[in-house]
Formats: structure tokens, C-alpha cells, sequence
């Protein structure tokens, strides 16, 4: 484990684990004090006393909106009051809620709003306040459960093709063609009894990384003493060993994030864990090319490291 996941444990209250509670708290405190100011992840995640790695996600989680949205909403807040209730130009407000230019203040201001900042000042204030209070509603998932197997295990290694490109929120594609490529080499080369499991293993969070450039690793887990070089499309990667909090996902493999938003928002801080700074690991129990989508049969093992 790493410095920010060792032997601490939190304390609960309500369910609630204080100190992811206390965590979050102060990277929003931080953020509504500091709103001028360029707000870097990693500071937020040096104040939360989490790793980069995993603050963002769990942030996202439990606060039902990414960083740069509540970063957002925070600045648009402050800018709203300055507005409403000071003559000071739009110029001055933009830089004084953290945005470089005005231009770049009013295309987020009529984006959130619907209208130029200006454009508020001039409008009854029953209108003005009627406005303001319409928030965008999130759509409820469904609530269920997830519990975890904790299981500790050793080194995994992990033979692999890289795949790049978050569509729509799915690495489909990404996942295809990386999948495709490894298939092919491990059968060109007589390898299909030389592993135990396919997995998926996705390093970067889409919140943070140009979705893009965001990373999707198609990979399976050597058997014990198989031993293969690495070549050009082909990584060789490991899996550290350690504890890891193991879920299982049944269901359509588009619903996956659904299971993963409730092990960061629900299990993890009731849990008193810290995650390690290991990707999260999704291993694939069914052929996707033998499970129908609609039957919802796909079984997937979602794993974290604790």
C-alpha cells in the first residue's frame, strides 16, 4: 500500500465513514475559498489526503458531480451575488471567480444560464432568482447493494494490447480492437492455454484525460511460468500484489459503471479502506461473443485494490 493507504482506518457515523466525509469537506472548502485560483487536481488531492489516482473518482462519487463541475457551479455562484448585488464591471468578476477572460466567463455563463451576465442585471429580480433556481435533476438509479469478497493476491501478470478512446462513455470499440489484437497474437503463436482469465484494466479517469486519449488495456493473466517477450503491439504489465475488494457485475456490460459509482460511492467509504494506486480491474467471466447483451447474463468481476 502507499502512504495514503496504509493501516488507517476510519471511523463511521450514520454509515458514513468520517474521514472520506472529512476528506471531501476540505477539498470543497478549499475550492469555494479559493475560487481565483487555478485549482489543480493534484493540490485538491494533497488536501483531501488522497492519491490523484483515486480522488477524483471518489470525489465524482460521492458528491454526484465531477470536480470541474462543482468548480463550476462554485465560480457561477460567486459571479451570480457579485453581479446582483455590485455595480463592479463583468470583467472584474470574471477574473475575481477564476476565469482568464470575460469571453470565457459569459460562453459558461449563457451555457449554465441561458443568458449574458449582463443580461441578469437588467431582469426583475423574481426573474432573475426564478432563474437561478432551476438546477439541472441527475436521473436516480436504482438502489441495490454491492458487497465485496476481499481477497488477497499475489502478483497477476498481465499480457496485453492497448486500445485508446472513450466513445460516449463506453470503450467499446477501444475494447474491441485491443481484444482483437491480442486474440490474434495468442493464437498465431499457440497461447491460448497459456492463461487463466481475460481481463480489462482501465488506468485513466475519462473526468480528468481527453476522453480521446483515455487508455483501455485488453489483457489476460499468465498462468504460472509462462514466459513471453514483449513486442511492438504486445505489453507485458503487473498486477501488485496485495488485498483487493472484489464485486460482481451481472448485467449488460453498458451498466458496468453503475457498479462501479457504487463501490466508490457506497461500499468504499463505509468500508474503512483506502484505495492502493492500482487501475481498477474488470475480469470477464463470460464470451462476450456467446452472451447476449439483452439477457443480461454477462458476468464481470470488478476489482480494486485496497
Amino acid at each position: 500500500m502507499n502512504a495514503h493507504s496504509s493501516n488507517q482506518r476510519f471511523a463511521t457515523t450514520d454509515g458514513i465513514a468520517i474521514g472520506y466525509r472529512n476528506a471531501i469537506d476540505r477539498a470543497t472548502t478549499y475550492i469555494q475559498n479559493n475560487i481565483d485560483s487555478q485549482l489543480e487536481l493534484e493540490k485538491l488531492a494533497e488536501i483531501a489526503a488522497f492519491s490523484p489516482f483515486h480522488f477524483h473518482r471518489i470525489f465524482a462519487a460521492l458528491m454526484g458531480e465531477t470536480v470541474a463541475e462543482y468548480v463550476r457551479r462554485v465560480r457561477l455562484a460567486a459571479a451570480v451575488q457579485r453581479l446582483l448585488h455590485s455595480k463592479e464591471p463583468v470583467t472584474e468578476i470574471a477574473l475575481a471567480v477564476g476565469y482568464e477572460t470575460p469571453a470565457a466567463f459569459t460562453k459558461v455563463f449563457r451555457q449554465r444560464f441561458g443568458i449574458a451576465p449582463t443580461t441578469l442585471r437588467t431582469m426583475p429580480r423574481t426573474e432573475a432568482f426564478a432563474l437561478l433556481l432551476e438546477q439541472p435533476t441527475q436521473k436516480q438509479s436504482k438502489v441495490r447493494k454491492l458487497t465485496p469478497e476481499i481477497r488477497t493476491l499475489p502478483d497477476l501478470r498481465v499480457l496485453y494490447a492497448r486500445g485508446y478512446g472513450l466513445i460516449d462513455y463506453t470503450f467499446s470499440q477501444a475494447a474491441d480492437a485491443a481484444f482483437e489484437t491480442l486474440m490474434c497474437y495468442l493464437h498465431e503463436h499457440k497461447l491460448l492455454d497459456s492463461f487463466t482469465a481475460p481481463v480489462g484494466i482501465t488506468p485513466d479517469d475519462f473526468n480528468v484525460i481527453a476522453h480521446d486519449q483515455c487508455r483501455f488495456d485488453a489483457g489476460v493473466v499468465l498462468k504460472e511460468g509462462v514466459v513471453i517477450e514483449p513486442t511492438e503491439k504486445i505489453g507485458l504489465q503487473i498486477l501488485p500484489a496485495g488485498r483487493w475488494a472484489v464485486f460482481q457485475h451481472k448485467g449488460a456490460y453498458a451498466t458496468l459503471w453503475q457498479s462501479w459509482n457504487l463501490a466508490y460511492r457506497d461500499w468504499l467509504p463505509r468500508s474503512g479502506e483506502q484505495p492502493r494506486d492500482v487501475p481498477p480491474v474488470e475480469l470477464y467471466l463470460n464470451n462476450v461473443n456467446h452472451t447476449a447483451e439483452q439477457d443480461q447474463g454477462n458476468r464481470v468481476l470488478i476489482e480494486q485494490g485496497i
